[in-house]
């Protein structure tokens, strides 16, 4: 009998459905034969809340950075499964009625890649309800959301965040060490050249600067202190789903530059990475997974208080990405690009030693072992 596989998402940000595309993919590139179905089930079942929650959570992380830390490192501090409390909260705002699409699909296994839609199946699964559940941590720490006794498999990012569940009292064999999914596009790096010529940009330094899928890490100010470098640095300013940041850059007169290109949300990130130079970007986990794999060098600027201060350290700790604290010190690495392109070498070769461990279908074949299929 065809086996089918039920993954569930949640529509904060673009990583989390990103992430479960990729899974997607990889699972299909190994047996086909097996049916993915990729469900945002808290805006599928409670559209208007998820939204509310999502603009409540956009304007903490902007508007008070530091309550949201607050929050963030509060409930951090308790290495243990998730609290009820919490897990019937999320049930309650976001996943009433989930059995009902639990029922419709009969999925063999529910992967999730978000916290939320975790929590609410390791209730049902804590109720009696009989699931088989796969748990991706799509960032560089074990917050305490992500944690259930009753996740069968957890897919993480490092052997760091692999710790953090085992501390946590996750069993070392429920954890499977295999990077965050990422889609093939991404598996290797195509000829800059070729990359720029296909999207019409000039073949010149080139700098990426992103907001995420949200628009957020501050890249209205960081691009208004970068239009100095305009005539020597090729830019692209990625807003996201940002729609009034968007048009506020492409109606200012010193964005109308041909050396500018102010894009939104777009699914050729891949081709952008292979025409980039450097990524000034918020250390959103699936990010930076990309530009690892694509050898792009980072710059990491405002990341959002909470799991991507996580996101940063990790990777500033293994230098792996250069965090920036003011505009100023991106101006520095700006003159370093264009003058003294050899400061970037130990970066290089870091990326580099990171890449050869890297192994693209791994979580797929964890996932796929977890079902009994042999490939």
């Amino acid at each position: 009998m065809q086996k089918k596989i039920l993954i569930f998402s949640e529509a904060f940000g673009s990583g989390h459905t990103k992430a479960a595309e990729a899974l997607a993919q990889g699972i299909a590139l190994q047996e086909p034969l097996v049916q993915t179905e990729i469900v945002e089930i808290g805006r599928k079942l409670h559209p208007i809340t998820s939204d509310l929650i999502l603009g409540s959570y956009k304007h903490i992380i902007t508007s008070c950075p530091y309550l949201w830390q607050k929050i963030y490192q509060n409930l951090s501090k308790q290495k243990q499964a998730t609290p009820y409390w919490l897990q019937l909260l999320i049930y309650q705002l976001f996943h009433r009625n989930i059995e009902n699409v639990l029922e419709q699909i009969k999925p063999n296994l529910v992967i999730c890649t978000h916290p939320f839609s975790s929590s609410s199946l390791s209730r049902l699964k804590k109720m009696g309800y009989p699931i088989s559940l796969c748990t991706v941590i799509t960032d560089f720490h074990a917050h305490t959301v992500w944690i259930q006794d009753e996740v069968d498999l957890y897919v993480v990012s490092s052997d760091e965040v692999g710790r953090q569940l085992i501390d946590s009292g996750i069993p070392n064999h429920r954890i499977a060490v295999t990077g965050i999914p990422i889609k093939s596009t991404f598996w290797t790096k195509n000829n800059k050249l070729q990359a720029r010529k296909k999207l019409n940009l000039e073949n010149m330094p080139t700098v990426i600067v992103s907001g995420g899928g949200l628009g957020l890490g501050g890249i209205k100010d960081l691009a208004h202190s970068l239009i100095k470098w305009k005539e020597s640095i090729q830019f692209i300013i990625c807003t996201g789903y940002n729609h009034s940041l968007r048009i506020s850059l492409e109606h200012n007169k010193h964005f109308q530059h041909p050396h500018i290109r102010i894009i939104g949300f777009v699914d050729i990130i891949d081709k952008l990475l292979d025409a980039a130079d450097l990524l000034i970007t918020k250390p959103g986990g699936l990010t930076c997974f990309e530009a690892l794999s694509k050898g792009v060098p980072m710059l990491i600027y405002q990341p959002i208080p909470g799991h991507e201060e996580y996101n940063c350290n990790h990777l500033v700790q293994h230098e792996l990405a250069i965090r920036i604290h003011h505009r100023q010190e991106v101006d520095q690495w700006i003159e370093n690009l264009l003058f003294f392109p050899d400061t970037f070498d130990q970066l290089y070769k870091n990326i580099e030693q990171f890449q050869k461990q890297m192994n693209p279908l791994a979580g797929a074949k964890a996932i796929l072992d977890l079902l009994g299929i042999d490939v």
